[in-house]
């Protein structure tokens, strides 16, 4: 194929949404897409690289396999290859022993589905993984498996069907894409044959498309609004319901850029600007540093990145794409004598070395549990065991798996009783993980109903993920004007935006008849709670981790509004912290936290003893 230098425009553009949406999702909700874009690039750089060779005759497997070798493998296993040293160095044992199965799957290229099996919704496994981010790498690894095999037998074998036969692989990927996101999102979203789709999509292009008839004015305008609705989904699309139907706007919009950017045209010249092209050389090995360098900056200054951080966490990982795009990846590509060799001792050299570094990481993990004391191990152990099946998720607690309100259980949830002073909690996770107290707490004349959904503010805000609106309206549209509850609990991770929309929330209940309480937002930390008293200075960790300003803060703009509009707040703030220096940690001898801020099921009835 003719190389084309907009498409390094299009990486850039991929790479940079990408990193910065991992840095700062906040400011760049969206940026996720910039994996859709790669997978659409690469249908469109491999299948029509391999129809030209189908098509000439002279395709080979052991070619196409040492060339994608050559292109990927060295810069890769540079990578993890630092990266293990920093995980031995900054990781528990618990830890490290995940990741050394992290490394294995990565290696074999399934760490999607190894990643699959460890999501849900208190997956800090998941998230502190520094070999999360390849899993795209993993789906498309296996496209590249599947994908050369399938051609050779459509163009080759069934040229008379060929087409049909890709259009249904295209329709089959894409049917399961929307019905598994609407059934499991994180299988959707993580699995390769519901992103095989994306792929075709940009190889139909490369094998087809040169047909369409284009005008220079049709191709200036429609690639141009491509790139717009790539930028525009980079900042107005979220996670929600993801892949998905919604999985068609970045894919689509890149296929029209494939289809109709040539050169001469503006928006081809602005691809193809110099430091466009630049960065879109260095876009694989800038994917392969950004989140390691993401995960151990945060570990070592055990902070959550503030603007000057994310600067600096962005030119780090830049710094290190360019020196790994230099020094490794050009330097394999185009003077390596190694990935010359024939096809056979090629694929040796690849497993020999990924089985020696994995070798190596599980030596390792033996040699982990002797830098720590049985009290140490023993707090790790409790942050990996702990269930928080007392949330009652998929019941009364809607997560990303259980995504609609479909799930929530009227009967179980919802048991006002006549004749009995009825309780509701609604609220997100920290509300969800005060059912427990409530309910241990509760009086005889007592009942104890849940309306709970993970991320979703308890406010008319009716804002988020489909299980936040659907659930939060039911609760408020629903469920309150009953009025068959004498005492509503409404609790939250509050931030200090979501005060207007309590205030106004709160004056919308003012019409039931019915006593309202809040509770404030809990002390929370930098790390998992277990994670830093596992380590020898905990003492010195918990004040550096503890974000007890930035709690404190909203805990007294909550207390001072709310007390003047005569409504019940209840600190949980001050329960946990005589001051800043003074927490409690422990509940007999166990954390009082399993992760960041969520407490155990012992805290919660602790904490909730004088409070039903």
């Amino acid at each position: 194929m003719k190389f084309r230098e907009d498409i390094q425009g299009l990486r850039a553009l991929a790479v940079l949404s990408v990193v910065i949406y991992h840095i700062s999702p906040f400011h760049l909700p969206g940026g996720f897409i910039g994996v859709d874009i790669f997978f659409v690039i690469s249908g469109y750089l491999i299948m029509g690289q391999i129809y030209g060779k189908i098509h000439a005759n002279n395709f080979s497997f052991s070619d196409f396999y040492v060339r994608r070798f050559k292109r990927l493998f060295p810069a890769y296993i540079a990578t993890v290859a630092i990266t293990s040293i920093f995980a031995f160095v900054y990781f528990l044992p618990g830890e490290f022993n995940k990741y050394a199965w992290s490394l294995v799957a990565s290696c074999l290229y399934v760490s999607n589905f190894y990643f699959y099996t460890k999501s849900g919704y208190f997956d800090s496994e998941l998230q502190g993984s520094p070999l999360l981010h390849t899993w795209s790498l993993s789906v498309e690894e296996q496209f590249y498996a599947i994908m050369p095999v399938f051609l050779i037998f459509a163009y080759g074998m069934c040229k008379k069907y060929s087409a049909l036969m890709l259009g249904c692989i295209f329709t089959v990927s894409f049917i399961l894409c929307i019905y598994l996101t609407n059934n499991d999102l994180s299988f959707a979203f993580f699995a390769s044959f519901t992103r095989f789709w994306q792929f075709i999509a940009g190889g139909i292009i490369a094998i087809y498309g040169l047909h369409v008839k284009k005008t220079r004015i049709t191709s200036e305008i429609l690639s141009s609004m491509g790139v717009l609705i790539l930028l525009a989904s980079c900042v107005l699309l979220t996670h929600d319901e993801f892949p998905g139907i919604k999985a068609l706007i970045p894919t689509l919009a890149t296929v029209v850029v494939l289809s109709f950017s040539s050169s001469g045209l503006i928006l081809y010249k602005l691809l193809s600007l110099k430091p466009a092209i630049f960065v879109g050389n260095i876009s694989y090995s800038l994917y392969l540093w950004h989140w390691p360098v993401i995960i151990f900056y945060q570990l070592h200054f055990e902070t959550e990145l503030r603007a000057t951080d994310k600067v600096i966490v962005f030119l780090l990982s830049f710094i290190l794409g360019t020196a790994s795009y230099y020094l490794i990846e050009e330097k394999f590509r185009k003077h390596s004598k190694i990935l010359e060799r024939p096809g056979r001792k090629v694929y040796l050299s690849v497993v020999a070395t990924s089985t020696a570094l994995c070798a190596i990481v599980f030596f390792l993990t033996f040699l982990m549990p002797s830098r720590f004391s049985e009290k140490q191990i023993a707090y790790e152990q409790f942050m990996e065991i702990h269930e928080a099946d007392y949330f009652r998720p998929g019941v009364c607690f809607l997560t990303s798996k259980h995504p609609d309100i479909s799930y929530f259980n009227q009967e179980q949830c919802l048991i006002a009783e006549k004749g009995k002073e009825n309780i509701l909690l609604v609220g997100d996770s920290h509300a969800a993980h005060w059912y427990i107290g409530l309910n241990a707490n509760k009086k005889p004349n007592q009942t104890v109903s849940q309306v709970t959904a993970s991320g979703c503010k308890p406010t008319i805000s009716y804002k988020g993920e489909r299980r936040c609106t659907e659930l939060m309206r039911y609760a408020f549209e629903q469920v309150i004007p009953t009025e068959k509850y004498d005492k509503i609990i409404i609790s939250a991770r509050w931030k200090m935006n979501d005060l207007p929309w309590l205030l106004k929330t709160l004056q919308i209940l003012e019409e039931f008849n019915t006593e309202v309480t809040i509770f404030g937002p809990i002390i929370e930390y930098t790390q998992p709670l277990p994670r830093i008293l596992a380590h020898a200075d905990f003492d010195e960790k918990l004040l550096r981790t503890r974000k007890y300003d930035f709690i404190e803060s909203i805990d007294t703009e909550f207390n001072k509004e709310l007390s003047e509009k005569e409504i019940r707040y209840i600190s949980i703030l001050h329960n946990v912290c005589a001051t800043k220096e003074d927490c409690t940690i422990l509940v007999e001898d166990e954390p009082l936290q399993f992760d960041y801020g969520h407490v155990t099921e012992k805290a919660s009835v602790m904490l909730l003893k004088d409070h039903t």
